[in-house]
């Protein structure tokens, strides 16, 4: 039996140093806060404009992570205590618990498909709605057009999250391009990582507001200094990015075509190997993909843990992605305003999410690597549902 080193997953150290150079250029000059003294351009700065273009959006702010980014620009957009914001079920659970502190209710989108969501709720609301939030799942972009055209036929924002679906593409477009504000994710499990980080993208107008909400709510002027007299600061909190998290994304993004490119090569050979018997949960535009991960449907819940247990004993990284809605944790039943869910809780999202399932590719992995995940997953197909 081959053997899989578990680091070849997500593994930095093994990147070219010479690929490091703006993170080098931070180490050398020691200026770890992102308002730089010097020449050196802030890497704050330049992930901030290098993102912004690359998502399609007019501005970006790097900010600690993906969740802050969240809750920031919910704020941003005008988001108040007792608004309801619709959210994919189908979820990370950061998710929905930005919505709620900011005071908001998050209230479930049910899915379509694995990979899709279900406009019902969208279509007849049965209530106010201040905002959307749709969520791109390990990799795989959700088409987000009808979605689009449905929030402006509501009047209401949509924000992506991005966080896992950076570079991926549907046939509507770049996930994050056709939102208000798109948010991502630099945690280590992401297309470009950094341990963590964030970074909100979006009109001018909001990510100036973002901007200052996560900087202590300073006025900055001319070299960075900040002023809290001005009239535009603002009661804020301390929520940045250090330079050198923003250099190591940077590096990151300089190679970002070629993580992606890597990553969709190491998919199509993942799926060449274990051939058109084991049925894959594909996106709209499979192609497209980021390639970070492929995604399966177990059986059933015990069957999820089977499968990820059985790839384990070999050494290959299965994982169930999430293993419930966030309205089915404690935290959310407890907190449930009284009978929000009870006529339209999302029953396919609450089926299938302890069964959808995850193998990581890697831009890391070897072809050996590849063939022995191959391996393991041939071997435990019969834990997969034959339908996709």
């Amino acid at each position: 039996m081959t053997t899989i080193n578990p680091h070849q997953f997500f593994d930095l150290s093994r990147e070219d140093p010479d690929s490091l150079t703006h993170f080098r250029s931070v180490l050398n000059d020691g200026q770890l806060f992102r308002y730089v003294e010097g020449d050196r351009e802030s890497a704050n700065t330049l992930i901030e404009r290098h993102l912004a273009a690359y998502l399609h959006q007019e501005a970006a702010v790097a900010v600690a992570n993906g969740t802050v980014g969240l809750r920031l620009a919910l704020r941003a957009i005008g988001v108040e205590p007792g608004d309801r914001v619709l959210v994919s079920a189908y979820s990370f659970i950061a998710c929905a618990m930005a919505i709620a502190a900011v005071g908001a209710v998050p209230v479930p989108l049910d899915m379509d498909t694995a990979l899709t969501v279900d406009t019902a709720a969208l279509e007849s609301p049965g209530g106010p709605v201040a905002a959307v939030m749709i969520v791109h799942v390990q990799g795989h972009a959700v088409p987000v057009g009808r979605i689009r055209a449905l929030c402006d036929q509501l009047g209401v924002p949509l924000i992506e999250d991005a966080c896992q679906g950076l570079g991926a593409r549907s046939s509507d477009g770049l996930a994050g391009q056709l939102a208000d504000v798109a948010v991502t994710s630099f945690q280590q499990s992401k297309q470009i990582a950094s341990g963590e980080g964030g970074l909100v993208a979006g009109s001018a107008e909001v990510v100036e507001r973002v901007y200052r909400m996560a900087d202590l709510g300073a006025v900055r002027h001319g070299g960075g200094l900040p002023d809290w007299d001005d009239e535009r600061a603002i009661v804020g909190d301390n929520l940045r990015m250090t330079e050198m998290q923003a250099a190591l994304v940077m590096d990151q993004a300089d190679a970002l075509e070629d993580t992606l490119a890597r990553q969709r090569r190491h998919r199509v050979h993942l799926r060449e190997a274990i051939g058109s018997d084991v049925p894959v949960l594909d996106s709209d535009m499979p192609e497209g993909d980021a390639g970070s991960h492929i995604l399966f449907e177990a059986l059933s819940e015990s069957d999820a843990k089977d499968f990820c247990a059985a790839l384990a004993s070999r050494n290959v990284l299965a994982r169930t992605v999430w293993k419930k809605t966030y309205l089915d944790y404690g935290l959310f039943r407890r907190n449930e305003p009284s009978g929000l869910f009870s006529d339209a809780r999302p029953k396919k999202a609450i089926a299938l999410a302890p069964r959808i399932l995850s193998v990581p590719t890697s831009k890391y992995l070897t072809d050996s690597a590849v063939a022995a995940m191959a391996e393991a997953i041939v071997l435990n197909r019969h834990h997969l549902a034959s339908e996709r």
